[in-house]
């Protein structure tokens, strides 16, 4: 008995939602279970120490008893099996429990055989006003006891999260998924899925647990593949309602991790390999758990092995030139890369834009010359043009002067020249135009 009142200030002690009045309240209770411990305990009770329900749900208690060998005659005369509140302890079979308290009682129906001493029972139509510690008791004529173990009903307005069990996912293993989800009124199981199914075969179970509670699972049998690494899978547990309602939901969600050999391998580098330079190869690789690394080196058929690193750096020299090999391997397998072909250029890359700085200029040159030239081809047609156009223009003055004296000479020479009339008539005669200035 001192062990059972440690217990008792233990629990209040450990819990933040224990009340002053409802530890008054337990202190009632075990007071009564006191005075009936100091003489014969007639009746114990089997049941579990917590179950949980959900509003509007019901809640199914399991429950075996004992009851001392004087007393058993009475299983036969039909007793009365209630429940009662602690809550409520103080005011029981006395003037001051009324009709209210009554109604805050839950609706209470045993489903066992007293007789077999079975007294599994189940609550209807719950709320959470109802979350209460409950004792057993049993009452006939001239006979009532109450059983000294509660158990403790926690009522809430939403769901907990499903169970979820993933084992080790291996690529090419079939493999179980199971979700389990309370089933706290079993005439209204919760209905189990996977969401994705996965391509898989989906299995429902109800089982029935050692305290006497039921659960329901949802085993989800596949073969997990590498496209399902990372992959979100949800178990979403499905609550019907002894009310005019929505389905009450409760799902958790899973990021599946399968375990598999390197799919892919390849070797990332970027721009030219120069005399010199700083090198600097990486190796990727698609695998679970991460692949290990190691370096090869191909050249003139000979091949050597560089070490084992997931980065691979050195200055480019001309025997670097070959063919690089990376191979991803972990517990599962191994895998190569293609081959890279790297081929060291002559010379450094500052060699090679002194080179290319000398090109560029002496082609700057070139087309400065160029142009010039062209130039120069241009200009000249022009000047030969404008001088043969003022030698045209000399040529028409001298010839307009030449004009001018030969219209002037035939009046200069009228009284001093003799016309002889034959050769006039014979050969042709002036222009009348250079007399008509005359």
């Amino acid at each position: 008995m001192p062990a059972l009142l440690f217990s008792l200030m233990k629990n209040y002690l450990s819990s933040p939602q224990m009340t002053l009045r409802m530890f008054a309240a337990d202190l009632l209770v075990f007071s009564s279970i006191l005075s009936a411990a100091w003489g014969q305990s007639v009746l114990s009770v089997s049941l579990p120490k917590t179950l949980n329900s959900t509003s509007g749900s019901c809640l199914l208690i399991p429950c075996l008893f004992n009851i001392s060998k004087e007393k058993e005659n009475i299983l036969d005369s039909s007793p009365e099996a209630t429940w009662r509140r602690g809550s409520l302890w103080s005011l029981y079979d006395t003037d001051r429990f009324t009709i209210d308290h009554r109604q805050k009682e839950p609706v209470m129906e045993v489903l066992g055989d007293l007789r077999k001493k079975n007294c599994t029972s189940v609550m209807r139509n719950l709320t959470s006003l109802h979350s209460d510690r409950y004792y057993f008791r049993i009452q006939a004529e001239n006979f009532g006891a109450t059983g000294t173990r509660a158990v403790h009903i926690n009522v809430s307005d939403s769901l907990a999260e499903p169970n979820v069990t993933v084992p080790v996912l291996r690529e090419g293993e079939e493999v179980n998924l199971t979700c389990t989800a309370p089933a706290p009124c079993p005439s209204h199981p919760p209905n189990v899925i996977w969401a994705p199914a996965l391509g898989g075969d989906v299995t429902q179970r109800t089982q029935l647990n050692a305290d006497g509670t039921q659960t329901v699972s949802a085993i989800l049998n596949f073969v997990p593949s590498f496209h399902h690494h990372e992959l979100k899978v949800n178990c979403v547990s499905i609550h019907p309602l002894h009310r005019e309602d929505r389905p009450l939901l409760s799902h958790k969600m899973v990021i599946l991790s399968v375990e598999y050999p390197p799919k892919e391998t390849w070797i990332s580098l970027t721009g030219l390999v120069w005399l010199g330079d700083k090198v600097t190869l990486t190796c990727q690789s698609n695998a679970n758990p991460p692949a290990v690394h190691r370096w090869f080196k191909k050249r003139a058929g000979v091949e050597e092995e560089l070490g084992i690193s997931h980065v691979l750096s050195f200055t480019a020299a001309h025997e670097n030139t070959g063919e690089y090999i990376c191979e991803a391997q972990n517990q599962y397998g191994a895998m190569n890369s293609t081959n890279l072909q790297i081929t060291v250029i002559g010379i450094s890359f500052t060699a090679f834009l002194s080179i290319l700085t000398a090109l560029s200029l002496l082609i700057f040159a070139l087309l400065a010359l160029l142009i010039l030239m062209i130039y120069r081809r241009w200009k000249e047609p022009v000047r030969s043009e404008t001088s043969q156009d003022q030698n045209i223009y000399t040529n028409v003055s001298a010839s307009a002067v030449k004009s001018e004296q030969l219209q002037s000479k035939p009046c200069e020479d009228e009284n001093t020249s003799t016309i002889n009339p034959e050769h006039t008539f014979k050969h042709d005669l002036p222009d009348e135009s250079i007399y008509a200035n005359c």
